[in-house]
């Protein structure tokens, strides 16, 4: 579990590291750099069948030049049950610990999605795991199932 937490974390970081500088040498004199990454909860521990957490992850900045994260949450209702799928998201904290949980977010209907932008400064986050996000299974707008907290998978 630690082995795959660290190379998940070193993943991430050289994702967000080489596609923020392949951008910000492209737009070094434009505005905001962006160089998207997708990430996705498949395979996690956050993973349950019926709902697909995914998204993307990117750099830019605020209206005061501060450097951000920003994260993409998207979740799919990914099986024809009648049951619906919801994700909750929540930011890792550069001195440890989480920020409370953001959402839900509920997708009703076979192949529905909902999606939710968050941003926070880039210097409070961790660097090499930002966020994490649960995913839920619900059924009559009660939760039936739910997975843990994890870090995503980037694709």
């Amino acid at each position: 579990m630690i082995r795959k937490q660290r190379r998940s974390s070193r993943k991430w970081a050289l994702a967000l590291t080489s596609g923020a500088l392949a951008v910000a040498g492209m737009f070094s004199s434009a505005g905001t750099a962006q160089a998207a990454t997708a990430w996705n909860a498949t395979g996690t521990q956050a993973d349950v069948v019926g709902a697909w957490a995914h998204g993307s992850i990117w750099l830019g900045e605020d209206g005061g030049g501060q450097q951000t994260t920003n994260v993409t949450v998207t979740i799919t209702d990914s099986q024809s049950d009648g049951a619906s799928g919801r994700v909750y998201f929540r930011w890792r904290w550069a001195w440890g610990g989480f920020s409370g949980a953001h959402g839900p977010l509920t997708a009703s209907g076979y192949q529905k999605s909902v999606s939710q932008t968050w941003s926070q400064q880039r210097g409070t986050v961790d660097f090499y795991d930002p966020f994490e996000v649960k995913e839920c299974r619900v059924d009559g707008g009660v939760e039936v199932e739910c997975g843990g907290w994890d870090v995503p998978q980037h694709d």
